[in-house]
């Protein structure tokens, strides 16, 4: 799957440019009247619980984030804003264009497409290159307009839209993003449960039947059902690795993480024990990733997981006050 993202100055048509290169490339195009349905399709909330969860700018900007992640992931996509330059950064399967313009022409230009006067154009202008900077910065802490950011930056004063997308679909043929795969970095696939269990916090979340194995505790078979709720895929204590061993090379001491989910390529190991005995599990975490670096994991905490569970509504928590957390491996 390849990404294609585009940043544009308001007033310098990058809107067009953008529709228009997802045309030619047959892509998918993301924009933000797309979101709700891109939301919709990977967090599968209630309209009421999507206007509540709105509400929350953080939780919101991480769901949107993580919708579009999976999407790309699965699929060729042109993202318009979003501040997607800067989610995708560092996989290789994409191109990052920022389409500029002089003040003058972008002025003329939402002057016609608006039909406002100048005054009014240029208040339009600032004030939504200023909704974009305050975006940008609060969520990633980077100045959306420096071109070091981007791959290509096209002055649109020296170009016809038809041009300009032309230069686009050679400059992502040249870097040949069509025939890389997506690889999601591992903090970016954190950040996509992350964002899962937030709105699984907020929204009440109605309990699904199912059949699920045998679990060494109950709060990993809890974990369990709002993983299948949200359709992530998971394997239960799927391998086990060794992180200890004695002078003849022999396995003294390993570590089997709780669940593994493949579409995000992290363990999970749960531990809702008393923060006491939390020491231990910790350790043998730090042992993984010493010995395996490239083994992604993540841990869920007592504190976390237990708001988590109240909020789903499944289970009362007495199983876990009492118990060891986890499977205790």
């Amino acid at each position: 799957m390849a990404i294609i993202t585009i940043s544009r100055l308001t007033g310098s048509g990058g809107r067009e440019i953008a529709t228009a290169t997802a045309e030619a490339l047959n892509f998918q195009l993301i924009d933000r009247a797309a979101m709700d349905i891109v939301i919709d399709q990977q967090f599968p909330v209630r309209t009421e619980q999507l206007s509540r969860i709105k509400k929350n700018r953080r939780v919101y900007d991480e769901m949107m984030r993580s919708a579009i992640a999976e999407l790309a992931a699965a699929h060729h996509v042109v993202i318009l804003g979003s501040g997607a330059q800067f989610l995708f950064a560092r996989v290789a399967a994409s191109l990052h264009v920022q389409i500029v313009a002089p003040l003058p022409y972008r002025i003329a230009r939402v002057m016609r497409t608006a039909q406002v006067d100048r005054q009014k154009a240029e208040k339009i202008i600032a004030d939504r290159d200023h909704e974009k900077e305050t975006f940008i910065g609060t969520l990633y802490g980077k100045d959306w307009r420096d071109p070091a950011h981007y791959d290509l930056v096209l002055n649109i004063d020296h170009f016809s839209n038809e041009v300009a997308v032309e230069i686009i679909v050679r400059a992502a043929q040249a870097k040949g993003i069509e025939a890389r795969p997506v690889e999601l970095p591992a903090q970016l696939r954190e950040e996509i449960l992350t964002a899962k269990l937030d709105v699984a916090q907020m929204a009440d979340l109605e309990p699904v039947e199912d059949k699920l194995p045998d679990f060494a505790h109950q709060s990993e078979r809890e974990f369990a059902r709002v993983m299948d709720f949200y359709r992530i895929r998971w394997q239960y204590e799927p391998k086990t690795f060794p992180i200890e061993w004695d002078e003849n090379h022999n396995i003294v001491k390993a570590f089997t993480p709780d669940f593994y989910l493949p579409d995000l390529d992290l363990f999970i190991e749960l531990t809702t024990m008393k923060q006491s005995l939390v020491t231990k599990k910790n350790r043998k975490v730090r042992m993984l990733r010493e010995l395996y670096p490239d083994v992604n994991i993540k841990i869920l905490y007592e504190r976390d997981y237990k708001n988590l569970i109240w909020k789903y509504g499944i289970g009362n928590g007495d199983e876990e006050s009492n118990g060891n957390g986890g499977s205790g491996k």
